[in-house]
């Protein structure tokens, strides 16, 4: 056999090296794309990525296109068309309580003749059905930022108090209320609120609206109230449910008087 000269020798071996690190390559290649995929890119066509459209990792749900624009699916079926109502942000009318507002009010509460509700107020919520018999107040629904249900009776605390007194009269329909709330809302965490008008300084209607929502917290827990906690909160003038004056400026005496209120709101559990 004819040797082969060392020039050739050496070409040959180059040539066989370079063959195997190209197979190394490859390999290597097919390894890390297995490993991690490519991204999926998704086009403006039809053949989007199905998991952005879906409102997987890559993307946001889909907006509900039955829903008002920012509108939150509802909770409750308040206007009884069977489907529940939308809700459109919601609104903190202070010591923390912050309520999820419907997009449409249905069922609203109707103030007394001669008042006039301030914008956005809390008497503006829906009302519901309930044995009143005995209690001078009115109810109000809603659901807090968690979705929980909020019960807010609402009293003029002219038929609890007299002027300018955080002492109960004995005429106060206080005990009725807590049959009520044993009956039909038991075991809630409760909130007394106290509430002025706007007469007088500042400081003293805080001062007024602080010890009439304790007394009220008193009578409460004193007549076994059925209850996972009764805390109590003053708000002085800081939260008005109607105008205080008139259009032509001159005071409204009836606003006044809705104005000054003690409240119970009730977190159902």
């Amino acid at each position: 056999m004819k040797r082969s000269s060392p020039r050739l020798s050496r070409l040959l071996l180059s040539v066989a090296a370079c063959g195997a690190l190209l197979l190394t390559a490859c390999g290597h290649g097919a390894q890390n794309t297995a490993a991690n995929p490519a991204p999926t890119t998704a086009s403006s066509g039809d053949g989007a990525d199905a998991s952005t459209d879906a409102g997987g990792a890559g993307g946001a749900p889909p907006a509900d296109a039955s829903l008002p624009p920012g509108a939150q699916p509802g909770l409750d079926d308040l206007n009884g068309d069977s489907t529940p109502d939308p809700t459109c942000g919601q609104q903190d009318f202070g010591g923390g309580l912050v309520l999820r507002i419907p997009c449409t009010i249905p069922n609203p509460n109707e103030p007394d003749d001669g008042v006039r509700l301030v914008k956005d107020s809390l008497f503006r919520l829906p009302s519901f059905d309930a044995d009143l018999t005995g209690i001078s107040g009115s109810l109000v629904t809603a659901r807090d930022a968690a979705g929980k249900k909020v019960v807010v009776i609402v009293f003029n605390s002219d038929n609890l108090f007299a002027t300018g007194s955080d002492q109960l009269g004995e005429s106060n329909t206080l005990t009725p209320v807590v049959t009520l709330i044993n009956n039909r809302f038991a075991g809630g965490t409760i909130q007394v609120r106290g509430h002025t008008d706007k007469t007088g300084t500042a400081s003293a209607n805080q001062a007024l609206s602080e010890r009439r929502a304790a007394t009220v917290k008193t009578f409460l827990t004193g007549h076994g109230v059925n209850a996972g906690g009764v805390s109590s909160v003053g708000l002085g003038s800081s939260q008005p449910l109607a105008e205080e004056s008139n259009p032509d400026g001159s005071p409204s005496l009836p606003g006044r008087a809705f104005n000054r209120r003690v409240e119970i709101a009730i977190r159902l559990p």
